[in-house]
């Protein structure tokens, strides 16, 4: 006889209950209101209750942290209700501003001058024109990855509120449960286990 000792550790994530949520859904009838089938989709996930992705995603896509904002007002006994995103989103924004004000500026004014070196005009700084205009090209390559930047903190608190919303529905419990008990492992003979499993 075989002895085998199996250890199965089980990460469960818990959904909520949404049966009262689905009656919800079904009630909303757009067949008859001669809608298309995009505008019918568009309507319903809108009116989902008691929360939807498609408004945080709009919300956020309107005004950079009102998706945040829709999404902690909706969840009950949230961190801080989710609103310390908000100031995180816009300390980014303001930041990638802050470099495209600064880069563009200093892009402008190198140009200037390498322009008035190469035309011979009026000059406030010294340098070649070969320097002056590898500077302002160098400033230039900033500027374009401060937009970059910003776009892409601009996208990604789009993307973070519609995760969030849609993991609305979903919790983990905090009640972690260790549970010894023998078990039946298919190794092709009856050998009696021992299972460990981990419940979250």
């Amino acid at each position: 006889m075989l002895f085998s000792l199996s250890f199965t550790f089980k990460l469960s994530a818990q959904k909520t209950s949404t049966d009262t949520t689905s009656a919800e859904y079904s009630s909303i009838d757009t067949t008859g209101l001669g809608y298309g089938k995009f505008r019918r989709g568009f309507i319903y996930r809108w009116n989902m209750q008691p929360h939807s992705p498609l408004k945080a995603t709009i919300y956020a896509a309107a005004l950079p942290g009102a998706g945040q904002i829709y999404n902690g007002n909706k969840k009950e006994g949230s961190f801080f209700r989710k609103y310390w995103k908000v100031p995180v989103v816009y300390a980014g924004l303001g930041t990638c501003v802050g470099f495209i004000v600064f880069n563009t500026e200093q892009y402008n004014r190198f140009k200037k001058e390498y322009i008035a070196s190469v035309t011979g005009g009026e000059r406030t700084m010294g340098g070649t024109s070969t320097q002056l205009n590898e500077i302002q090209e160098q400033y230039h390559r900033w500027m374009d990855v401060s937009y970059m930047a910003l776009a892409g903190v601009y996208i990604l608190q789009i993307i973070d509120a519609n995760v969030d919303a849609h993991l609305f529905y979903y919790d983990v419990s905090r009640d972690l449960g260790l549970l010894v008990h023998p078990s039946i492992v298919n190794t092709g003979y009856v050998s009696p286990a021992l299972g460990l499993t981990l419940k979250f």
